[in-house]
């Protein structure tokens, strides 16, 4: 668990700093130099620490629809992280993350955990979803044929984010499940299933309140 002084002392100056219209990475550059940051301090700040006015924008965005649009590997690959206790955190958005930078988009167990992910969503009363996935990732190709033995709805793209974003401008109906910051700030509709399902198996540290 990264947890210090120092660390708590750069996340409040780097939203200082982006609540003040600084773009992330001088700002970031500038807090890292001040702290003397490591390299997984910075990645925790850069990827948890987002302006007033930002983490606003996503709340208003925020709403489960009765279609889902699931961002593959970005939902397997945090949930992996998380119950692998590999430094993941509820970060100041609400939005669950990991420190992983997709270090486990060859992890064998994607598959699995995309079921048990579908599954949960089917319990909430949500039958309708598609997840999709990134074909220029190794094994996606066998990832979907699994998927789709097991009935469950899954595509190929060779732009996943680009669909992805394609698929909920056209649907109001539609909700994108990723914490991807980037697919979160161009959607229309999004929601944290990812960190509604992880809550069922472990307690994450939450940013900036657990540094």
């Amino acid at each position: 668990m990264i947890s210090n002084k120092k660390l708590k002392e750069a996340y409040i100056d780097y939203k200082f700093l982006l609540n003040r219209g600084y773009n992330r990475k001088p700002a970031l550059d500038l807090v890292t130099s001040r702290y003397i940051l490591n390299e997984k301090e910075r990645l925790l700040l850069y990827r948890c620490t987002h302006s007033d006015q930002e983490i606003q924008n996503i709340k208003l965005k925020i709403f489960l629809g009765s279609k889902l649009i699931i961002d593959g590997f970005n939902v397997a690959i945090t949930i992996l992280n998380a119950l692998d206790n590999d430094e993941a955190f509820i970060c100041d958005d609400g939005f669950v993350r990991d420190l992983g930078v997709g270090k486990k988009k060859e992890d064998t167990r994607i598959s699995d955990i995309l079921t048990l992910f579908s599954e949960f969503c089917i319990n909430l009363g949500i039958s309708d979803f598609l997840i999709i996935l990134d074909s220029q990732i190794s094994h996606s190709g066998e990832i979907m044929k699994k998927l789709s033995n097991r009935k469950i709805n899954a595509k190929l793209e060779k732009t996943a984010d680009k669909q992805i974003l394609i698929n909920n401008i056209n649907d109001n109906n539609v909700s994108i499940i990723s914490n991807d910051f980037v697919v979160l700030k161009r959607a229309k509709k999004v929601y944290d299933m990812i960190g509604l399902f992880i809550k069922n198996y472990v307690d994450l540290p939450r940013i900036p309140d657990d540094l």
